[in-house]
């Protein structure tokens, strides 16, 4: 049931007023009570999961429904049909597979090999033969993981309107697998049987921080600086974020440098410790996440689909504490072997609550000059603040991600947006909606999407030939 709600102001020698028409729609799920149990609370959550403009309540009177508040009958209209196909999955049971894994063939394979499996890493033995495996190969494996993405991504576009894709660079390793050799179909089963388990490391340990510097660094670098007054990538200075970690939820504080100059080009650079957002454990599991098992490289990648909207404010004794703490930075801002010094007082009851923490020196660049941002983080992690007061770091890694422009930074959807209004110009129309049938389009961009992600993992690949 839609209904039209206008409302008007009017005074006398003023102009009139007339507010945009509200839509008001109500969902409810018709059945057996036994049947549709907790159907519709968990479509509510789904539905109000992003949609920051319009009004969307879960009431129960009689039996259980949900009220629409929308900005127009079209939008109200769009968010029903959305909790149509939400409570349909809920009631048949076919809920988007939440974990995909695929097996990507080695590079340069053209003849039979077996992969050998041995103490949790993945080893390629070629055995002699000119006959290709039959049914495997590069373009089937982008053919499929493609057309497996885009269904997975408009599925979580479905059940959750506001998302944030990100892809991290890794390798895989086996935690719990059968040992043996296999051929790649029958590594594929293995890998994906129940009784397996793995896990994408994306602490990139085995490579050097200074071999990848070099290469991002290099003069005809695809690494581009996204900021159009900085000349080279090598000039590219990092921004810092202090991570740390209390009952589960994750607290990251900005390092903000101060503006006042200090007099002496060797005086140290000093911060404040400004706007701290906590990541609730509960906003920490992906939507969907795909994984890619690279044979024969160093590199795989996943692509992880978190909550958009997960992000909030720390609470305000969090933040008063964090803001005395003081931060310092002696030598160049461009060196990537310095990073600021970081001191928080020890006095407070917070100060033995925080654990896990980490100063994250954070660099980004534009990929060839597209909308595709590769970002290089080097993490130098100590196990408490107090070691961090006192101590070098406990260890040092980096990681590489990848994302698009603005990906990460408006998360919210308008009533009646799919969620790929929010993935940059590259990704812009990347689901098809309602109103057109864009799935060939749509297919067409994932495709890119996944041709990109190889590029660059292959580039980061190169460094640990060298």
């Amino acid at each position: 049931m839609i209904k039209q709600n206008a409302l008007y102001a009017t005074r006398d020698c003023m102009a009139v007023t007339q507010n945009p028409a509200n839509a008001i729609a109500t969902f409810i799920v018709p059945g057996e009570s036994d049947a549709v149990q907790g159907v519709v609370k968990a479509v509510y959550d789904d539905l109000k999961d992003g949609n920051k403009d319009a009004n969307i309540d879960f009431r129960e009177a009689a039996a259980q429904y949900i009220r629409v508040d929308a900005p127009t009958e079209k939008d109200a209209l769009t968010l029903i049909r959305a909790a149509q196909r939400i409570a349909a999955i809920h009631l048949s049971e076919t809920f988007t597979e939440t974990r995909m894994l695929f097996v990507e063939p080695p590079p340069g394979w053209e003849t039979n090999f077996q992969i050998d499996v041995t103490g949790g890493c993945l080893r390629m033995e070629s055995l002699p033969g000119p006959n290709p495996v039959p049914g495997f190969s590069s373009d089937r494996y982008k053919q499929g993981i493609s057309k497996a993405l885009c269904e997975a991504l408009e599925d979580a576009s479905g059940l959750h309107s506001s998302l944030i894709l990100k892809i991290n660079l890794g390798c895989y390793l086996l935690h719990n697998y059968q040992p043996g050799k296999f051929t790649l179909e029958k590594f594929e089963n293995m890998v994906k049987s129940p009784r397996a388990s793995g896990r994408l490391e994306t602490t990139l340990r085995h490579l050097s921080i200074e071999t990848i510097m070099q290469l991002i660094q290099a003069t005809n670098s695809p690494c581009i600086p996204i900021d159009n007054q900085t000349p080279t990538p090598a000039d590219v200075v990092p921004s810092y974020v202090l991570e740390s970690w209390h009952d589960g939820n994750r607290y990251e504080t900005e390092l903000e440098i101060i503006k006042k100059k200090q007099d002496g080009t060797n005086m140290p650079l000093f911060f404040n410790l400004a706007r701290t957002i906590m990541v609730p454990e509960s906003a920490q599991a992906p939507r969907f996440e795909a994984t890619s098992i690279s044979i024969g490289r160093n590199l795989g990648w996943e692509m992880v689909a978190m909550p958009g909207d997960g992000r909030v404010r720390a609470s305000p004794a969090v933040q008063q504490y964090l803001k005395l703490g003081q931060a310092t930075f002696t030598g160049q801002s461009s060196e990537f072997r310095a990073y600021p010094s970081v001191r928080l007082p020890q006095k407070y009851s917070l100060a033995e609550k925080f654990k896990s923490v980490t100063i994250k020196s954070i660099y980004r660049y534009s990929w060839k000059g597209t909308g595709y941002v590769v970002q290089f983080t080097i993490n130098r992690r100590w196990q408490s603040i107090r070691d961090m007061n006192h101590k070098a770091p406990m260890s040092t890694d980096f990681d590489v991600s990848i994302y698009g422009d603005n990906w990460d930074q408006d998360s919210r959807v308008q009533a009646g947006e799919t969620v790929g209004k929010i993935w940059g110009d590259d990704l812009r129309g990347l689901l098809p909606n309602e109103a057109t049938d864009a799935a060939r389009s749509a297919l067409s961009r994932v495709e890119g999407l996944l041709g990109t992600i190889l590029e660059i993992r292959d580039f980061f690949e190169s460094a640990s030939c060298v």
